[in-house]
Parts: C-alpha cells; structure tokens; sequence
C-alpha cells in the first residue's frame, strides 16, 4: 500500500481492506504499508500513523522512507518485503469500491496475474479520462498488447514479480511489470473494478508525464530491441 499523505484516509483504508480480504474469505494476509516524505521532508503525519496501524494489528507492516520516494521504488519495496504468496496494490487514499475490489480478489486463481480496469472511467475528469486513454494506447502500440488498463489493481503471484527486473520509479511502473510478463507468455484475465471520484491527484504532472514516457522509451528498447523476457519457473 503506497502512500503518501493520507493521514486521514489511511487508517479508513487499512479498515476497508480487512473487510474485504474478510468477505472474500482470505484469512492469511498482510498489508504493507509504505510511506514517504516530501521533497523537503516534510509530511502530514502519515508516517506516525502507519506505525501506529502496524503497532496495532497483526496484520499490518510499515515500511517508512525519511526521504522523498517514486511510487514504483515504494513498491518495490513492498514486494521485497513480501512474505505471501500473492500481492496486490491498494492505494491508500482509499479511492476505490468497496465490493469491486472484493470483486477482484475473488478471481484470485482463476489465471496467472488478474489485471483490473476501470468500469467506470467518467467519474474522472475529462483530461485524466484522455491522458488514460493515451498512455494506454502508446503502450498497446508500442508492445504489440490489446490491455483495457495499464494501472489498476492488478494481483500477482509474488515469485513473478520477484522475477521481473523492475526500474522504473514513476507512474509507469506497473505497465513496466505487466508489459515484461505478458511479453514472457503470462498467462491473464482482465475483470472490471469502479473507483470513487477522486478527491485529488498527485501523480500526473508535467514532470510525470515526461518521466513516463522516458520509462516507456527505455523499455521499448529493453523488450523489442534486446529482447529482454522473465524466466517463469
């Protein structure tokens, strides 16, 4: 669970994804949260929430970064951490339905990773419902892939994940993991999920979108041009 303050939101998220791994009938879990500062090291007190959670449950960790971090390095992280057989990502702005999420989890095994999409795209603004739309486009053009979504809350078997050779620190880090898998014959199944409207939005930025496509162009090199693929066991 990156995070990133949400010192309101997160305790509140943390509650909703133990109701929903409770629902689904998944006893065995843990949440690992991961947090970060800003630039000027400066935060809203996220991180002294995240370790008051992991005091008071035996199913939450806390992973606390005293320094500014890419959303993708957090989840490297938390992969690294990882003690289960599967993981997923859940933001914690809690941004997401309920049940829709339980809806997800409850393909758990049904394929190889389980990647969501957005079933209900208007409930963003028309500039993010665009920016979306073409990130998804570039990266289905570039790869030679037909996803719906290339950022949602997609589950994976943690020795996959372990196995892929992640860099990318931005918001184009799970396109990274999912372009590697699926170019390496993974297996998937595409299932829709709502979010709420959202509050705010932290990622896509001038600076974020160049960054992204940097990532894309480099990879692009990676897998068409050197050939680069996951060895699945």
């Amino acid at each position: 669970m990156p995070t990133y303050n949400e010192a309101e939101r997160l305790p509140r998220t943390c509650e909703m994804v133990e109701r929903i791994v409770s629902k689904v009938g998944i006893s065995d879990y843990e949440i690992i949260v991961v947090t970060n500062t800003a630039l000027d090291g400066s935060h809203d007190g996220t991180l002294d929430i995240a370790d008051n959670l992991a005091e008071n449950s035996k199913h939450t960790r806390h992973i606390r970064n005293e320094s500014c971090a890419g959303i993708g390095y957090r989840f490297r992280q938390g992969v690294e951490a990882a003690t289960k057989d599967f993981v997923m990502m859940i933001p914690g702005d809690g941004e997401f339905d309920e049940e829709s999420v339980a809806g997800v989890m409850a393909n758990l095994g049904k394929s190889e990773i389980i990647i969501p999409y957005i079933g209900n795209p208007r409930v963003r603004s028309p500039e993010r419902q665009l920016m979306s739309k073409s990130f998804t486009s570039i990266c289905n053009k570039f790869f030679g892939l037909n996803l719906k979504y290339y950022n949602g809350l997609c589950i994976f078997p943690a020795e996959y994940l372990k196995a892929v050779p992640m860099s990318c620190n931005n918001y184009a880090y799970m396109a990274e993991i999912l372009i590697y898998l699926l170019k390496s014959g993974v297996s998937y199944k595409e299932v829709p999920f709502k979010i709420k409207p959202p509050i705010n939005s932290k990622g896509f930025k001038a600076e974020s979108i160049n960054e992204t496509l940097e990532s894309l162009i480099s990879l692009f090199y990676k897998i068409n041009i050197e050939g680069v693929r996951v060895s699945i066991d």
